[in-house]
């Protein structure tokens, strides 16, 4: 988040004031994350660096199911709906809020995304391309257990929602 990027996703630029506060806000989260508060101070400044900050409308469509994806995402503000489509219809799955991860598998495995994920209200996320996920799970082998682990996770918890 250091230094603005061109990216495909959509997006303004953020005030200095802005830039400072979520830097700041992220930074925090990052350091009481599950996931990555075992990164060492220079890992999670590191990774921080390499994030830029997306927003989304309320009702607006963050990721869609079967698409690929090269985009992890941390959540800020905001809530947002995670479904699938199954072979009866549509199943909720979660909600998310601050703090939580999503769009883990495809840049963990390479995969289609796996869920769509819809803005519930006005979305803020710190957005992290793929290479730079991967760096940091190979600098951090630790993270990447952890990270496989939630996936491991959530897709037991997906097949017990569609089985029900």
């Amino acid at each position: 988040m250091s230094e603005p990027r061109a990216s495909t996703l959509p997006g303004r630029p953020l005030s200095e004031e802005e830039h400072a506060t979520l830097v700041a806000e992220t930074a925090v989260l990052l350091a009481t994350s599950h996931l990555f508060k075992s990164l060492d101070e220079a890992g999670r400044e590191r990774f921080l660096a390499s994030g830029l900050v997306v927003s989304f409308p309320r009702g607006s469509r963050i990721i869609t199911q079967g698409e690929q994806g090269d985009h992890f995402y941390v959540l800020l503000r905001g809530r947002a709906r995670v479904r699938t489509e199954a072979p009866g219809g549509s199943v909720a799955l979660a909600e998310l809020t601050r703090g939580a991860c999503f769009g883990e598998v495809s840049v963990l495995t390479g995969a289609p995304r796996t869920a769509t994920i819809d803005a519930l209200d006005e979305v803020d996320a710190v957005s992290f391309e793929r290479g730079a996920v991967d760096a940091l799970l190979d600098d951090f082998p630790k993270v990447r257990r952890l990270l496989e682990a939630l996936v491991g996770a959530r897709a037991r918890d997906t097949i017990d929602k569609i089985v029900r």
